[in-house]
């Protein structure tokens, strides 16, 4: 049985729908925190090794010219984003809603060590690709989904929902890239409301700071 990951569900709040656009990851945005150098659990990013981590095209299907104009600017803004301090210092000094270092769902690893798999870039099927972020797109359309993105642990494929993509800035897109592409190194969430998982909390760290290079 294929087990299917899926990622940036739009949730429902009583009859109140929340939307990756505006209040699911706005107000998650507004209460993300990092610990700062002077508290006592912060980690100096320079005690942590990381080597530059490239982003990579493989198999691009359903885009049209347009859609391949705004992913090319996600791709740049990622391949910049997951390459720089702020990223790294993000990462490693992650603090949750709980006020801990540490990511949810993590398996047992530590920030530090999410964010060297991280930039080590080897998926659990391409596990000979170090140092790459290798991608499979598919852009597909369901009218009535609630569904942003998925994926699969059998494939490399990643699917998007043309009905948000078309919406999404090449920031969001970005965002969406890196949430997607975290399950592909094997980080996953217990529910589509686990936004301090790697997989989320990343995907908004990237959509942040790939707001602030765009602009």
């Amino acid at each position: 049985m294929k087990k299917w990951i899926f990622s940036f569900v739009l949730l429902t709040s009583g009859a109140q729908a929340l939307t990756h656009d505006t209040k699911l990851s706005g107000n998650y945005l507004n209460r993300a925190k990092v610990f700062r150098p002077i508290e006592f659990n912060y980690v100096s990013p320079e005690s942590v090794p990381s080597a530059p981590l490239l982003v990579k095209a493989m198999k691009i299907t359903g885009f049209d010219a347009q859609s391949l104009g705004k992913l090319d600017s996600a791709f740049k803004a990622l391949e910049y984003v997951v390459n720089s301090d702020e990223f790294k210092n993000r990462v490693i000094n992650f603090k949750n809603s709980k006020g801990q270092r540490s990511f949810a769902s993590n398996d047992g690893k530590s920030n530090e060590e999410i964010f060297e798999i991280f930039m080590d870039g080897r998926e659990t099927l391409q596990h000979d690709t170090s140092g790459e972020m290798n991608f499979f797109l598919n852009l597909y359309y369901k009218r009535w989904s609630r569904v942003v993105g998925y994926t699969s642990a059998t494939t490399n494929t990643i699917n998007i929902n043309w009905k948000y993509f078309r919406n999404y800035e090449a920031h969001e897109v970005a965002g969406n890239l890196a949430h997607e592409w975290t399950h592909k190194l094997g980080f996953d969430h217990r529910s589509a409301s686990e936004h301090d998982s790697a997989p989320y909390a990343i995907g908004y760290i990237v959509e942040e700071l790939a707001e602030k290079y765009l602009k």
